[in-house]
């Protein structure tokens, strides 16, 4: 600094003459050791991490690599081992410490990622009360992802400001369900939740909801799921071992729904999840797994009609019942204009062709098979994983297809890592 006070034009430090609020901005990119570390640039810079309206914790930060212990300072026989070791003192005294010092009202966002394997008691009540202090803060967003044995800590009025909340490998107990109403989450649209533990007959409730993803999700007993979110466009639900899982899945109309992705992996028995009065309005749908489509058809009486639907898509899903519900879908879609069928188990006529059948009798056979009335379908895409599927394909093609002369069909070979679940 000169006389004047003013920087030698050579010295500028610009940076330094932004607004909080920019630099604030410009710490959002860092990781939160970074944040904290900028305070050693400058004086401008000493206290500016403890008003960041953000916080951003990630434990892989302390991993040896991640604090400057490279390679030279290892041998060879344990470089491995040592690479994969959180230093959970130092997490520990870190994440204390910035809690302590920041001081900022209220947050922008939360983000906390702690991959548990073997904590002790300790350490969970330590992050425990590290999450209460900071969802204290009203936080706008709200992402948690732990594998230990982490509660999500009641919000209270502190879900006033609450927009998203993703939530991975968290306990959830009773009163999650009960906060989840209006009242208590009025401005909340995104909710994700990914292998949590609900407690029995969980129930989402929201009118606010507009994103909602389930997925690998479990209870404690064999209970029901409820779905109660009227406004929602997008939903994602999987649904994984049964038995860890719920009996069964109800959700309400849902009138405003744009996508919808339904998943069953291949080890779930059948579930009656009573879902297709609840789809009807969906524009999009994605349905995986091999018994999803029995499941939604199960309990659902006449099938209904899904007036706004213009993409169906079906991964590896069961069409061996002569693709009767495959016809259920086209022939109640008068405005489907997309199918993709990948890697799904064909009737079992198909198989006759295998190892130089009688191709035309196949083919007759097919064609007994009730044909697809879809008026509006302009483009069809099946994807297939063997070469013997092709002749399957096409034999499948000749009989179910023929009245779908304006269809523009497409076959292609999935490539090898290919999988969706």
């Amino acid at each position: 600094m000169g006389p004047s006070g003013k920087r030698p034009a050579g010295n500028a430090d610009r940076l330094s003459d932004l607004p909080d609020g920019l630099i604030h901005y410009i710490m959002s990119f860092l990781t939160v050791r970074e944040a904290v570390q900028t305070c050693m640039l400058s004086r401008r810079w000493e206290d500016l991490w403890c008003s960041m309206p953000f916080i951003s914790i990630d434990e892989q930060d302390f991993r040896p690599s991640a604090i400057g212990l490279g390679s030279e300072y290892l041998d060879d026989d344990y470089e491995d081992e040592f690479e994969d070791d959180i230093d959970y003192a130092r997490f520990e005294d870190f994440v204390t410490n910035l809690l302590m010092f920041h001081s900022a009202p209220t947050l922008d966002s939360f983000r906390f990622h702690a991959v548990c394997h073997a904590v002790s008691h300790r350490e969970i009540k330590f992050i425990n009360s590290w999450l209460c202090r900071c969802i204290k803060r009203r936080p706008k967003v709200v992402e948690i992802h732990s594998t230990g044995d982490c509660k999500l800590p009641r919000f209270g009025s502190s879900s006033s400001r609450l927009s998203r909340l993703h939530l991975t490998g968290i306990t959830l107990d009773r009163t999650f369900a009960r906060q989840l109403p209006c009242s208590s989450y009025p401005v909340l649209e995104d909710l994700e939740l990914k292998r949590c533990k609900l407690d029995d007959d969980a129930e989402i409730a929201s009118c606010t909801l507009k994103n909602l993803t389930i997925e690998d999700c479990t209870t404690s007993n064999p209970s029901a799921l409820t779905i109660k979110a009227p406004s929602l466009t997008y939903l994602q639900l999987f649904i994984t071992a049964f038995g860890q899982n719920w009996h069964a899945v109800t959700v309400d109309e849902m009138s405003f729904l744009v996508k919808a992705t339904i998943r069953l992996k291949p080890s779930t028995a059948i579930l009656p999840c009573k879902l297709l009065y609840s789809l009807i309005y969906v524009r999009d749908l994605e349905l995986s797994g091999l018994l999803t489509l029995d499941n939604l058809h199960i309990g659902s009486g006449t099938f209904p009609v899904f007036h706004n639907l213009r993409s169906l898509l079906l991964d590896k899903c069961d069409l061996s019942d002569n693709c009767d519900i495959l016809g259920s879908f086209l022939n109640n879609a008068p405005c489907l204009e997309k199918l993709t069928l990948q890697l799904c188990e064909l009737p079992e006529g198909s198989n006759k062709s295998k190892g130089g059948g009688n191709m035309e009798k196949t083919s007759l056979e097919y064609q007994d098979m009730a044909s697809f009335q879809c008026p509006s379908l302009k483009w069809t895409e099946i994807k297939y994983r063997d070469d013997d599927d092709v002749q399957k394909l096409f034999n499948l093609i000749l009989g179910v297809w023929r009245n779908l002369q304006k269809t523009g069909i497409v076959i292609k070979k999935a490539s090898r890592g290919y999988s969706m679940l």
